[in-house]
Parts: C-alpha cells; sequence; structure tokens
C-alpha cells in the first residue's frame, strides 16, 4: 500500500469519524507540533453510564466523566503501523487514569489493530465499554468504602473513651466526616494552589475527609493533592504521633508538608493542598508556594499558636549554632 493510499483511507476515516460524532467531539489539532496529522477527541461518558447509585448526600459523585485523547496518523498507517495516541486527562470522574489503565488500554489497542484497516472506530468503542465498566466498579467502590469507614468510624467514637465526643446526644448522632475548611485561592504564574484542612482524630477519618474531598469534580482534577497529617494519641506514658504524607506525584511535597506540621507542633488536623498547573514550571518555588497555602490556613484555624512559632524559632536557632 503506498503513502498515497494510506492518506486517502486516513482522509476517510477522519470525514467518517467526524460525521458520526461531530466537530466539536472529534476534531483536528492545529498545535500539534507532530509532522504527520494529529486528532483530539473528547469520550463523553455522562449519557451511556445508567446504573444510579444510591448515596448519602455528602458521597454525590458529580464529576465530569470525560476522557481526552490525542490521536496521530503515521504515514505508515493503516498499511503497517497502527496509529499512536496519547491520553490527556489525568481523571475521568473521580476515576484516576493511572499507569495500569493506560497499559490496559494500550495493549487492547494494539491487539484491535489489524495492518491495511483503519480502527481509531473500533478503539473508540472497546474505550468507551472499558471506562464505563471502570467507572461503574470505582464509583461503587467509592461509595461502599465511605460507608463503611462511617460505619467504622460511629462504632469506634461510640467505644471511646476520648474527649472528641463528649455527649450522650453527640454519640447518638450519624457521624458524618469532620467538617472541611478551605483557604483562600493562590495563583503563580498561573497554577492555583488552595490549602484545605479538617481535624482528625483517627486513621479512618483521614481516610474519609481524603475520600470526600476527592468527590468535588475540581478537587479530583487537580494536578496534585499533597496530604500531610498528624494525630496525637494519649498514652499512660508517652504520646503516640501517627503521622504520614501523601505527595500525589509532586515529589517531596508530602515530605515539606508534613515537616511544616511538625515545625509548628500541628495535632490532630490533616492537611490537603491542592495544586492546578498552570503551564508554567514553577521549580523550587512551588514548595515554597504549598508551604503557605497550608500554613496560613493553619494559623486561620488556630493549629498555630504563639507558644508553637516559638517552639519553630528555638529550633532553628538551635540548628545555626
Amino acid at each position: 500500500m503506498t503513502t498515497n493510499e494510506n492518506q486517502e483511507l486516513q482522509e476517510d476515516e477522519v470525514i467518517a469519524l467526524v460525521s458520526i460524532f461531530g466537530e466539536e467531539v472529534f476534531q483536528i489539532d492545529d498545535a500539534s507540533s507532530e509532522p504527520y496529522p494529529a486528532y483530539v477527541f473528547k469520550l463523553s461518558l455522562e449519557n451511556n453510564i445508567n446504573t444510579v447509585i444510591e448515596q448519602d448526600r455528602n458521597l454525590n459523585i458529580k464529576s465530569t466523566k470525560e476522557l481526552t485523547l490525542r490521536f496521530y496518523f503515521p504515514p505508515e498507517y493503516p498499511s503497517s503501523d497502527p496509529p499512536r495516541f496519547e491520553i490527556k486527562s489525568l481523571y475521568c470522574g473521580t476515576l484516576k487514569i493511572d499507569q495500569n489503565i493506560k497499559d490496559d488500554i494500550e495493549k487492547n489497542f494494539k491487539q484491535l489493530f489489524i495492518p491495511g484497516e483503519v480502527v481509531i472506530f473500533s478503539w473508540i468503542e472497546w474505550l468507551q465499554d472499558y471506562i464505563i465498566n471502570k467507572l461503574k466498579n470505582y464509583e461503587i467502590e467509592v461509595v461502599t468504602k465511605t460507608s463503611k469507614i462511617q460505619s467504622e468510624h460511629q462504632k469506634s467514637e461510640k467505644e471511646s473513651t476520648t474527649n472528641v465526643i463528649n455527649t450522650e446526644e453527640q454519640l447518638d448522632e450519624k457521624i458524618e466526616c469532620p467538617q472541611i475548611v478551605h483557604g483562600d485561592q493562590f495563583e503563580h504564574k498561573k497554577s492555583i494552589f488552595v490549602a484545605h484542612l479538617a481535624p482528625v482524630y483517627n486513621i479512618q477519618q483521614v481516610q474519609l475527609v481524603r475520600s470526600t474531598l476527592l468527590l468535588d469534580k475540581k478537587i479530583a482534577k487537580a494536578t496534585h493533592n499533597i496530604m500531610a497529617y498528624r494525630i496525637v494519641q494519649k498514652n499512660e506514658e508517652n504520646d503516640i504521633i501517627l503521622q504520614d504524607n501523601d505527595d500525589d506525584g509532586e515529589t517531596a511535597a508530602g515530605s515539606r508538608l508534613l515537616h511544616l506540621l511538625q515545625l509548628v507542633d500541628a495535632k490532630n488536623v490533616i492537611v490537603i493542598v491542592s495544586r492546578w498547573f498552570g503551564g508554567i514550571k514553577l521549580g523550587p518555588e512551588r514548595f515554597k508556594d504549598i508551604q503557605n497555602c497550608a500554613r496560613n490556613l493553619l494559623e486561620e484555624c488556630g493549629y498555630i499558636t504563639a507558644n508553637n512559632e516559638q517552639k519553630s524559632s528555638s529550633g532553628k536557632n538551635k540548628k545555626k549554632r
């Protein structure tokens, strides 16, 4: 098959795809730097998922279920080479498109390609069914897991003698996610940073806060959601400190955020900083932005006191000596 024949088949395929999906869904990528034609395709699943999951009002899953792909047509397609593709979405709804999902898609796309035959429509049909099933299973898993956490939390709180809940009336109430406070939005070179904070007294609450935040479609689509928490549990001899962090792809950001909590001696709190990348790399400055957002919210909510600041400053002075 000659290059011209390949090109004709590609052009015919594009015309067919545009007529099926519409120009807004399947369109040429004018900004592409590739030496051959590239197209952007937006796979929307909003009207394809028929299962309705009965949920508590705090567990509504409303994130946009859309997946954006870019297809490239090399000169040898379809005679010998398959199209090349790139998944541009980090999330589809609240489902994160991780490496395992990408590997599954690549494996099945390769299996579907038959030399000499155009394949984009078959790829899209398969991908739609695959992502729908992934979304259904994931959303059911989120609801089940969150409900289980709430149930376990309610049970542990009723049995606990801590001062988290002090009255019988509160014990009889339904235990919900701790109140989450959101900080002011901060912008730096088009990147957006927002800190979120909640009081936590056990690991179940940590998981519940994270799950609840990710049900917000804007937060779920953040490039990174950096997390750190510190929980202090009283003991007859010594206090036990439970602490951990998560970079969520922003290497070293989680440990730096946890270090901030340690410096100001913040107790029984989880802090999550969401970052939406604006296209301009910030370098080390991004860590300062994350720290400042978290620190401002901690101070606003009373987790940083004058006494804490003195301890922090004293520690720094000792290191300098």
